[in-house]
Protein backbone atom coordinates (compact mmCIF):
# COMPACT_ATOMS: atom_id res chain seq x y z
CA UNK A 1 0.00 0.00 0.00
CA UNK A 2 1.55 3.61 -0.83
CA UNK A 3 0.24 6.39 0.14
CA UNK A 4 -0.76 9.86 -1.16
CA UNK A 5 -2.49 13.30 -0.41
CA UNK A 6 -2.75 16.82 -0.99
CA UNK A 7 -1.57 19.89 0.68
CA UNK A 8 -2.63 23.34 0.55
CA UNK A 9 -5.29 25.59 2.30
CA UNK A 10 -8.31 25.63 2.21
CA UNK A 11 -8.40 22.46 0.69
CA UNK A 12 -11.65 20.57 2.66
CA UNK A 13 -13.95 21.22 -0.75
CA UNK A 14 -11.09 18.95 -2.83
CA UNK A 15 -12.53 16.72 -4.90
CA UNK A 16 -8.90 15.19 -5.24
CA UNK A 17 -9.64 12.41 -2.77
CA UNK A 18 -12.73 11.01 -4.77
CA UNK A 19 -10.74 11.33 -8.47
CA UNK A 20 -8.04 9.13 -6.94
CA UNK A 21 -10.14 6.83 -5.21
CA UNK A 22 -12.57 6.39 -8.75
CA UNK A 23 -8.92 6.16 -10.40
CA UNK A 24 -7.82 3.49 -8.12
CA UNK A 25 -10.64 1.78 -6.78
CA UNK A 26 -9.25 -1.42 -6.40
CA UNK A 27 -5.97 -0.83 -5.18
CA UNK A 28 -4.98 -0.81 -1.10
CA UNK A 29 -3.77 3.05 -2.00
CA UNK A 30 -4.73 5.51 0.52
CA UNK A 31 -5.24 9.57 -0.92
CA UNK A 32 -5.90 11.91 2.12
CA UNK A 33 -6.11 15.76 2.47
CA UNK A 34 -3.31 17.76 4.58
CA UNK A 35 -3.69 21.29 5.35
CA UNK A 36 -1.13 23.13 6.54
CA UNK A 37 -0.24 26.61 7.70
CA UNK A 38 2.96 27.28 5.50
CA UNK A 39 4.31 25.84 2.45
CA UNK A 40 7.13 25.06 5.19
CA UNK A 41 4.91 23.05 7.06
CA UNK A 42 4.00 20.91 4.24
CA UNK A 43 6.86 20.35 3.12
CA UNK A 44 8.81 19.08 6.81
CA UNK A 45 5.53 16.79 6.84
CA UNK A 46 6.13 15.49 3.38
CA UNK A 47 9.14 14.83 4.11
CA UNK A 48 9.11 12.88 7.25
CA UNK A 49 5.89 11.17 6.79
CA UNK A 50 5.89 7.63 4.42
CA UNK A 51 3.71 10.01 1.94
CA UNK A 52 5.35 8.91 -1.33
CA UNK A 53 3.89 11.47 -3.60
CA UNK A 54 1.27 14.70 -3.20
CA UNK A 55 -0.38 17.26 -4.82
CA UNK A 56 -0.15 20.72 -3.52
CA UNK A 57 -2.47 23.37 -4.10
CA UNK A 58 -2.81 27.14 -3.57
CA UNK A 59 -0.94 28.87 -2.25
CA UNK A 60 1.82 26.77 -1.85
CA UNK A 61 2.65 25.55 -5.81
CA UNK A 62 5.10 28.92 -5.76
CA UNK A 63 6.48 28.24 -2.80
CA UNK A 64 7.59 24.65 -2.69
CA UNK A 65 9.99 24.92 -5.41
CA UNK A 66 12.43 25.79 -2.94
CA UNK A 67 12.71 22.36 -1.69
CA UNK A 68 12.27 20.55 -4.75
CA UNK A 69 15.71 18.90 -6.03
CA UNK A 70 14.97 17.41 -9.66
CA UNK A 71 12.19 19.68 -11.19
CA UNK A 72 10.74 18.87 -14.47
CA UNK A 73 10.91 21.03 -17.49
CA UNK A 74 7.53 22.66 -17.08
CA UNK A 75 7.54 23.61 -13.40
CA UNK A 76 10.96 24.95 -14.18
CA UNK A 77 9.65 27.06 -16.61
CA UNK A 78 6.69 27.86 -14.30
CA UNK A 79 8.33 28.16 -11.32
CA UNK A 80 5.55 25.83 -9.61
CA UNK A 81 4.39 22.86 -9.21
CA UNK A 82 1.44 20.34 -8.58
CA UNK A 83 2.82 16.83 -7.89
CA UNK A 84 5.86 16.79 -5.51
CA UNK A 85 7.72 12.38 -6.01
CA UNK A 86 10.01 11.06 -3.45
CA UNK A 87 13.15 10.16 -4.90
CA UNK A 88 16.43 8.27 -3.12
CA UNK A 89 18.89 9.87 -1.17
CA UNK A 90 21.68 11.64 -2.77
CA UNK A 91 25.57 11.07 -1.11
CA UNK A 92 25.09 13.87 1.10
CA UNK A 93 21.93 12.40 2.66
CA UNK A 94 19.59 14.85 1.80
CA UNK A 95 16.34 13.33 0.37
CA UNK A 96 15.35 14.04 -3.30
CA UNK A 97 12.29 15.36 -4.32
CA UNK A 98 10.63 15.67 -8.03
CA UNK A 99 8.33 18.07 -8.81
CA UNK A 100 6.08 18.34 -11.59
CA UNK A 101 3.16 20.83 -13.01
CA UNK A 102 0.20 18.47 -14.48
CA UNK A 103 -2.06 21.85 -14.85
CA UNK A 104 -0.09 22.14 -18.06
CA UNK A 105 -1.81 19.36 -19.23
CA UNK A 106 -5.07 19.78 -17.73
CA UNK A 107 -5.25 23.01 -20.18
CA UNK A 108 -3.24 21.48 -23.51
CA UNK A 109 -5.69 17.58 -22.98
CA UNK A 110 -8.54 19.96 -22.25
CA UNK A 111 -8.64 22.07 -25.36
CA UNK A 112 -7.22 18.82 -27.94
CA UNK A 113 -10.53 16.63 -26.28
CA UNK A 114 -12.93 19.50 -27.46
CA UNK A 115 -11.13 19.94 -30.82
CA UNK A 116 -11.58 16.47 -31.87
CA UNK A 117 -15.24 16.88 -31.40
CA UNK A 118 -16.18 18.72 -34.54
CA UNK A 119 -19.85 18.77 -33.73
CA UNK A 120 -19.26 20.60 -30.27
CA UNK A 121 -17.47 23.39 -32.14
CA UNK A 122 -19.96 26.61 -32.93
CA UNK A 123 -20.39 26.71 -36.42
CA UNK A 124 -18.04 29.63 -37.26
CA UNK A 125 -15.15 27.75 -35.99
CA UNK A 126 -15.42 24.29 -37.86
CA UNK A 127 -13.84 25.31 -40.74
CA UNK A 128 -11.72 27.74 -39.68
CA UNK A 129 -8.08 27.52 -38.50
CA UNK A 130 -8.05 28.23 -34.66
CA UNK A 131 -4.55 30.25 -34.11
CA UNK A 132 -5.12 33.09 -31.51
CA UNK A 133 -5.34 31.75 -27.68
CA UNK A 134 -6.31 34.62 -25.28
CA UNK A 135 -5.21 33.52 -21.53
CA UNK A 136 -6.54 36.15 -18.98
CA UNK A 137 -5.13 36.04 -15.82
CA UNK A 138 -1.11 35.40 -14.66
CA UNK A 139 -1.23 33.27 -11.57
CA UNK A 140 -0.06 29.98 -11.56
CA UNK A 141 -3.24 28.21 -13.49
CA UNK A 142 -3.07 31.18 -16.67
CA UNK A 143 0.86 30.93 -16.82
CA UNK A 144 0.39 27.07 -17.16
CA UNK A 145 -2.54 27.84 -19.85
CA UNK A 146 0.24 30.16 -21.67
CA UNK A 147 3.17 27.78 -21.95
CA UNK A 148 0.40 24.58 -22.70
CA UNK A 149 -0.50 26.62 -25.48
CA UNK A 150 2.10 27.84 -27.05
CA UNK A 151 3.89 24.53 -26.49
CA UNK A 152 1.02 22.95 -28.87
CA UNK A 153 2.09 25.77 -31.61
CA UNK A 154 -1.15 28.52 -30.73
CA UNK A 155 -0.35 32.05 -30.85
CA UNK A 156 -0.95 33.19 -27.12
CA UNK A 157 -1.14 36.20 -25.80
CA UNK A 158 -1.21 36.70 -22.18
CA UNK A 159 -3.34 39.60 -20.96
CA UNK A 160 -2.99 40.49 -17.35
CA UNK A 161 -3.30 43.71 -14.91
CA UNK A 162 0.36 44.46 -14.55
CA UNK A 163 3.40 43.70 -16.30
CA UNK A 164 5.70 42.87 -13.48
CA UNK A 165 7.35 39.45 -13.93
CA UNK A 166 4.66 38.56 -16.62
CA UNK A 167 6.20 40.08 -19.33
CA UNK A 168 9.31 38.23 -18.49
CA UNK A 169 7.55 35.24 -18.44
CA UNK A 170 5.48 35.83 -21.65
CA UNK A 171 8.57 36.16 -23.60
CA UNK A 172 10.41 33.04 -21.86
CA UNK A 173 6.96 30.79 -22.83
CA UNK A 174 6.36 32.37 -26.40
CA UNK A 175 3.69 34.15 -25.72
CA UNK A 176 2.71 38.15 -26.08
CA UNK A 177 2.31 40.09 -23.02
CA UNK A 178 -0.94 42.17 -22.99
CA UNK A 179 -2.06 45.23 -20.51
CA UNK A 180 -5.63 44.22 -19.10
CA UNK A 181 -6.72 47.52 -20.01
CA UNK A 182 -5.36 47.61 -23.47
CA UNK A 183 -6.90 43.87 -24.31
CA UNK A 184 -10.59 44.38 -25.96
CA UNK A 185 -9.35 43.76 -29.76
CA UNK A 186 -7.17 41.38 -28.44
CA UNK A 187 -9.78 39.23 -26.60
CA UNK A 188 -12.56 40.32 -29.85
CA UNK A 189 -10.09 38.32 -32.54
CA UNK A 190 -9.23 35.52 -30.18
CA UNK A 191 -10.64 31.80 -31.05
CA UNK A 192 -9.95 30.57 -27.74
CA UNK A 193 -10.21 32.41 -24.17
CA UNK A 194 -8.81 31.02 -21.09
CA UNK A 195 -10.12 33.08 -18.13
CA UNK A 196 -8.32 32.20 -15.19
CA UNK A 197 -9.20 35.22 -12.79
CA UNK A 198 -11.84 34.79 -10.18
CA UNK A 199 -14.00 37.69 -11.17
CA UNK A 200 -15.05 38.54 -14.51
CA UNK A 201 -12.72 41.61 -15.45
CA UNK A 202 -14.64 44.77 -17.29
CA UNK A 203 -12.84 44.40 -20.09
CA UNK A 204 -15.40 41.03 -20.38
CA UNK A 205 -18.13 42.65 -19.68
CA UNK A 206 -20.54 43.23 -22.90
CA UNK A 207 -18.09 41.62 -24.82
CA UNK A 208 -19.19 39.52 -28.14
CA UNK A 209 -18.13 35.80 -27.10
CA UNK A 210 -20.05 34.25 -29.86
CA UNK A 211 -18.20 32.12 -32.03
CA UNK A 212 -15.28 31.27 -29.38
CA UNK A 213 -14.20 28.89 -27.17
CA UNK A 214 -14.32 30.07 -23.62
CA UNK A 215 -12.59 27.40 -21.25
CA UNK A 216 -12.51 28.94 -17.28
CA UNK A 217 -10.32 27.69 -14.64
CA UNK A 218 -12.84 28.47 -11.63
CA UNK A 219 -15.54 25.15 -11.73
CA UNK A 220 -16.70 26.35 -7.97
CA UNK A 221 -17.62 30.17 -8.78
CA UNK A 222 -17.36 30.67 -12.59
CA UNK A 223 -17.58 34.36 -14.19
CA UNK A 224 -18.36 33.20 -17.83
CA UNK A 225 -20.59 30.43 -17.52
CA UNK A 226 -23.86 29.89 -19.71
CA UNK A 227 -25.72 30.83 -17.25
CA UNK A 228 -23.93 34.63 -17.30
CA UNK A 229 -24.74 34.90 -20.83
CA UNK A 230 -22.10 32.99 -22.83
CA UNK A 231 -24.89 30.58 -23.97
CA UNK A 232 -23.23 31.54 -27.91
CA UNK A 233 -20.18 30.14 -27.30
CA UNK A 234 -18.55 26.83 -26.59
CA UNK A 235 -18.09 26.87 -22.90
CA UNK A 236 -15.58 24.24 -21.36
CA UNK A 237 -15.92 24.70 -17.25
CA UNK A 238 -12.90 23.69 -14.94
CA UNK A 239 -14.03 20.33 -14.24
CA UNK A 240 -12.33 19.24 -17.54
CA UNK A 241 -8.98 21.11 -16.10
CA UNK A 242 -9.03 19.42 -12.88
CA UNK A 243 -9.80 15.80 -14.69
CA UNK A 244 -6.99 16.24 -17.18
CA UNK A 245 -4.23 17.50 -14.46
CA UNK A 246 -5.40 14.65 -12.37
CA UNK A 247 -4.94 11.71 -14.80
CA UNK A 248 -0.96 12.51 -15.25
CA UNK A 249 -0.11 13.62 -11.52
CA UNK A 250 -2.04 10.15 -10.71
CA UNK A 251 0.44 8.51 -13.57
CA UNK A 252 3.25 9.24 -11.56
CA UNK A 253 2.29 8.58 -8.57
CA UNK A 254 1.94 4.85 -9.12
CA UNK A 255 3.00 4.44 -12.31
CA UNK A 256 -0.15 2.65 -14.05
CA UNK A 257 -2.84 4.48 -15.74
CA UNK A 258 -6.12 5.27 -13.74
CA UNK A 259 -9.48 4.27 -14.28
CA UNK A 260 -10.96 7.52 -16.51
CA UNK A 261 -13.93 6.27 -17.04
CA UNK A 262 -15.31 6.33 -13.17
CA UNK A 263 -12.83 9.45 -12.96
CA UNK A 264 -14.98 11.43 -15.68
CA UNK A 265 -18.05 10.38 -13.62
CA UNK A 266 -16.95 11.68 -10.43
CA UNK A 267 -16.26 14.95 -12.09
CA UNK A 268 -19.92 14.72 -13.99
CA UNK A 269 -18.02 15.04 -17.43
CA UNK A 270 -19.11 11.62 -18.86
Amino acid sequence: MARFGLFGSPISHSKSPALFSAGYGDSHHTYSLFETATAEQAIDFFKNSDILGANVTSPFKDKVMEHVTHPDRISSILGSANVLIKGGVDSSGKLEIRSYNTDYYGVRNTIAEFLSKEESLPECLRSKSIRKVAVVGAGGAGKAAALAMCDAGYRVFLVNRSAGKVADFAELAGAEYVPLQESAEVLAQADIIIYSLSFLAPQLEGLDLSGKIIFEANYANASLSPEKGVSSALYIDGRYWLFHQAVPAFELFTGCTPNILEMRKVMGIE
